[in-house]
């Protein structure tokens, strides 16, 4: 049997999960095998997560990598998390479409009323948008690797999103730190 490089295996694994993820997204799945696919994905949460924090070195591919399912969060999941750095004090250059997507996820959790909103819908919008970032980013280099570290934590906030008043604070605050390092 020939080994396998944890760069292979973190995109055989998320591969996997971002083909579910996107069947699911587009209503592919037959309602029968939705509450199948659930288990499958959330089965591969823990992995996916452990792979995405490995991934990095040559020939890393930005589109390999898509939010999985729903898993629970914990606060040592948020401590070992990277952490984001200037380009030599400088910010990173970004691709337009993640600028864009940002902005737009900024926009639905700004448009959000809590007093009348359906906190699953804004969940789902702001999942949507955020598979969107995933898809259209074509970042390269030190930059992409930078923007992983900056988007995992809105993946592990989006996990247990229920739409309370701190989650969107947290995720705001989140969203606003993205202009101190991309321009």
């Amino acid at each position: 049997m020939t080994p396998i490089s944890p760069s292979g295996m973190c995109r055989a694994v998320l591969c996997g999960a971002q083909q579910a993820f996107r069947s699911h997204r587009a209503g592919a799945a037959a309602p029968s095998t939705i509450p199948a696919m659930h288990h499958r994905l959330h089965l591969l949460l823990p992995v996916t997560a452990a792979f995405l924090l490995s991934c990095g070195g040559p020939g890393h591919d930005h589109a390999d990598h898509a939010p999985a399912a729903q898993d629970s969060a914990t606060t040592a999941d948020q401590e070992a998390l990277p952490a984001v750095t200037l380009d030599n004090g400088q910010r990173w250059k970004a691709n337009p479409e993640t600028t864009a997507g940002i902005a737009s996820m900024q926009r639905i959790l700004g448009a959000y009323d809590p007093a009348g909103g359906d906190p699953k819908a804004l969940k789902a919008a702001l999942e949507e948008e955020f598979g969107l970032i995933f898809e259209r980013c074509t970042m390269t280099g030190e930059a992409h690797e930078q923007l992983h570290n900056y988007l995992l934590p809105i993946h592990h906030q989006l996990r247990d999103f229920a739409g309370t008043e701190a989650q969107r604070a947290d995720l705001r605050s989140h969203l606003a730190a993205y202009a101190t390092y991309f321009e």
